[in-house]
């Protein structure tokens, strides 16, 4: 059966580990801890006990750093991550600006001119190399016979640029003439750095 003195100390126990006491209470508490045995070990429990709990709080503050050095890691990398894929898009898209935004005079090798007739229509087609954007100024004028009278229409195209396009395929343009009208007679000439291209649809008319 616990001694009464033994309740005293071991109720006062918590408040001598803190040194929470005043000094005759240390004294007693300490002079009956070397003749109990039962109240020792009572305060190497409660000693074992507050010794956890100074060891686990740093642990945890530990941990806790581990923790947020890692996620400032991640969110560092996704950072980075973000940026590089920027740059990149950054980079394509200004590459294809000046791939796109460049014009280059038009020569043979880029277009060619050809004729056909189709349900009582002729048609002169312009066609383009894939990936071609075709720029151009134009006028049209009157063809006129021998008798000065005015025969049929002549479209020429001058000042010829192009423009690399990744998105375009082969590109083409026509001009169409019904052979029941009163002109059908049709040319177009186009004005090359290298020459110039002509062609007529006086094959259909004069069959």
């Amino acid at each position: 059966m616990m001694k009464k003195e033994c309740s005293i100390v071991r109720d006062v126990l918590p408040l001598y580990l803190e040194n929470m006491v005043s000094e005759d209470t240390a004294v007693f508490v300490k002079e009956h801890l070397e003749n109990c045995s039962d109240c020792t070990a009572e305060l190497e429990h409660l000693q074992s006990g507050v010794q956890i709990d100074v060891e686990e709080t740093p642990q945890r503050e530990h941990d806790a750093e581990i923790i947020t050095a890692f996620q400032k890691k991640i969110a560092k990398r996704i950072l980075e991550a973000v940026v590089a894929v920027f740059l990149i898009f950054a980079v394509l898209f200004s590459a294809m600006l000046i791939y796109t935004g460049i014009s280059y005079p038009v020569t043979r090798d880029n277009i060619s001119l050809s004729t056909k007739a189709d349900g009582g229509y002729t048609y002169i087609i312009l066609e383009t190399k894939a990936g071609k954007s075709l720029w151009f100024e134009s006028k049209s004028e009157d063809i006129l016979n021998d008798q000065k009278e005015v025969c049929g229409r002549r479209i020429t195209l001058y000042h010829l640029q192009y423009h690399n396009n990744f998105f375009n395929s082969a590109g083409s343009m026509s001009w169409g003439r019904s052979l029941k009208d009163e002109e059908p007679y049709m040319e177009v000439v186009v004005e090359l750095e290298d020459g110039t291209l002509q062609i007529s649809n006086q094959e259909y008319i004069f069959r």
